[in-house]
């Protein structure tokens, strides 16, 4: 009989191999060793083994090996019945790498065995974190200690909070740059974890310390940051003494990206604080960030002004007396990305002031945007036109802003052409049919032969929105005959399979005896069209045609049926198989 397979010296052989795939294989196949150990040898044989092995010369230095490993413990957890603390000890030796891929994966396996298993913090976690937050020989254990401290403090018991407070405030103090900074970007998750009165007596202190720092900028971002959560803790009280004064210092602070982050998290900021503070202290250092001399906190400044309209901190009056002013400068910016932020909020800007205001105020700088040299800025303000013309209603846009409009719709980027197109039906439905037939019809049908396919293709989805605002009387009569006109052998292929793509669109408002009076006709002739492509686009839109719409027996038998019969024996494969479905949809109708 055979001796039993050793699986344990299989895999050391294995991870020992000089092959680094072999061996890399064989640690992320760690869970298929456990398996087959089974509970009892994974803890007493494969457990104490993997635990030297990351200890040891070769495998020590092998920062591949040591990364899948970090990655394998959490793994393993699932496999040694319980006995998850023997595996915080390798975990703690991985964690004082100098590699920072092995210390962020043995960071990530910790809190999810520890996750899993809360009870291990008092007696486990809490040790190993204080040993690395004290580790003086290098500092990249102290660095990896400053992401254990928040889930480390969540399951500690009370009597060890204020030990791990005065550990993580240490750190904050650390003369190492790498630890201060680290300990700087936990602190938003470790304030979101201790009681207000711990913050108060402790934190607060930290806190404001380090949004003085002055040799790394990314610290006093982190202190933004950690200013969110503190503004939703406190009191308005408690952030007027405490965290409102980071948060002006920042907007102004010498580090362009530090008034970025402020620029970018304003509207939070705002909804965290509150409509008082925002109003007594918050406006003043918002209008510098949109006066910015960096373009890209200029432009996320005003990029934030829509989520700002969205929260309770900014009333239409405060949007009036300090926002508003500002556009005027920000519409003739240098930098094209800032006005292009502002033709993608001044929308949503007007419909919050309303008619007379925008009217007033806006309006000039709604038409050069419009007009804008760069396309993006043209796109963004384009894509509102339908707000904007709900706001400013027909009276105040007709002499103003449809001359512009109708020459965006020519324009000469295609994704400016699209959106005005999009923007068609809110349009018409405002102007009415007479205006719409005399200012844009002629335009909007004249999307239909655009030379870009997306363009004609979202002129087709809008022509359904179209006919059904203005109704079946003046589809049926003044539009189907314009759309019908455009299939002329003439017009190129292109063109005329646009216009059997509107077929479908159209016959929503339509009844069965229009559609066999006005479209069939036009289905047949395409039957009969030189180019295959239009043949076998009118018998997919007949087969369509023929499932929503009863177009009685009489007229498949007599008309449309012998026309489909005649392409069973065309030259092109393409065309027959279209044509045997219509076919088929004859015989079973």
């Amino acid at each position: 009989m055979a001796a039993e397979f050793n699986y344990l010296e299989f895999f050391k052989e294995e991870i020992r191999n000089e092959n680094a795939a072999i061996k890399i294989g064989a640690v992320n196949r760690l869970n298929l060793i456990a398996s087959a150990l089974g509970p009892v040898r994974t803890v007493n044989e494969l457990t104490p083994y993997i635990i030297n092995v990351v200890q040891e010369e070769p495998l020590c230095n092998d920062e591949e090996f040591l990364f899948s490993m970090a990655k394998q413990y959490a793994v393993l957890s699932d496999y040694i019945n319980g006995r998850d603390e023997l595996l915080i000890a390798p975990l703690e030796h991985l964690l004082a790498q100098e590699e920072t891929v092995i210390r962020d994966q043995a960071i990530q396996s910790l809190v999810t065995i520890v996750d899993k298993k809360p009870s291990l913090v008092p007696e486990y976690l809490v040790p190993t974190t204080h040993r690395l937050a004290t580790k003086t020989d290098f500092f990249t254990a102290r660095v990896s200690a400053c992401s254990l401290f928040p889930v480390a403090y969540r399951y500690a018991e009370e009597k060890q909070k204020a030990d791990l407070r005065k550990a993580y405030t240490a750190l904050c103090a650390d003369d190492t740059p790498m630890v201060r900074r680290a300990a700087a970007h936990k602190m938003r998750d470790f304030v979101s974890v201790c009681d207000k009165q711990d913050l108060l007596t402790d934190m607060i202190p930290v806190y404001k310390q380090l949004s003085q720092e002055d040799t790394q900028d990314t610290i006093r971002v982190a202190c933004v940051h950690t200013t969110l959560v503190l503004a939703d803790l406190f009191n308005p009280d408690e952030n007027r003494q405490h965290t409102i004064a980071v948060i002006k210092e920042a907007a102004e602070d010498r580090s362009w990206r530090v008034r970025l982050t402020v620029a970018k998290n304003f509207a939070e900021l705002c909804s965290a604080f509150g409509p008082e503070i925002t109003a007594t202290h918050l406006m003043l250092p918002f209008i510098q960030l949109m006066r910015d001399n960096e373009q890209e906190v200029r432009k996320e400044a005003v990029r934030v002004i829509e989520p700002f309209l969205n929260g309770p901190g900014l009333t239409s009056e405060q949007l009036q007396s300090h926002i508003l002013p500002q556009f005027q400068a920000l519409g003739s910016d240098s930098a094209q990305p800032v006005r292009a932020a502002l033709a993608q909020v001044i929308g949503p800007v007007a419909k919050v002031l309303g008619r007379d205001v925008t009217h007033r105020q806006l309006l000039s700088l709604i038409s050069d945007l419009m007009k804008d040299e760069f396309h993006d800025v043209r796109l963004n303000i384009v894509s509102h036109a339908g707000l904007i013309c709900e706001v400013l209603s027909v009276d105040g846009l007709v002499h103003s802003l449809l001359h512009t409009i109708q020459s965006l719709i020519m324009d000469n980027h295609w994704r400016i052409r699209q959106s005005v197109v999009e923007q068609v039906p809110v349009l018409g439905r405002l102007f009415g049919t007479e205006m719409f037939q005399s200012k844009l019809e002629a335009l909007f049908l004249s999307s239909l032969r655009d030379s870009v396919h997306s363009v004609r293709q979202k002129a087709i989805e809008q022509v359904k929105e179209i006919a059904i605002a203005f109704g079946q009387k003046w589809t049926v009569e003044h539009l189907l005959p314009k759309i019908l006109d455009q299939y002329t052998q003439s017009a190129g292929y292109a063109n005329r399979v646009t216009t059997l793509h509107v077929l479908p669109q159209i016959s929503a408002v339509m009844s069965d005896q229009e559609i066999v009076s006005s479209i069939v006709p036009l289905l047949i002739k395409a039957t009969k069209d030189s180019v295959p492509n239009v043949r076998f686009c009118a018998c997919k839109t007949i087969m369509w045609m023929l499932e929503k719409h009863n177009l009685g027996r009489a007229c498949i038998d007599s008309i449309i049926k012998p026309s489909i019969q005649e392409l069973d024996t065309d030259p092109d494969i393409d065309v027959k198989y279209y044509a045997q479905r219509a076919l088929n949809q004859c015989n079973g109708t």
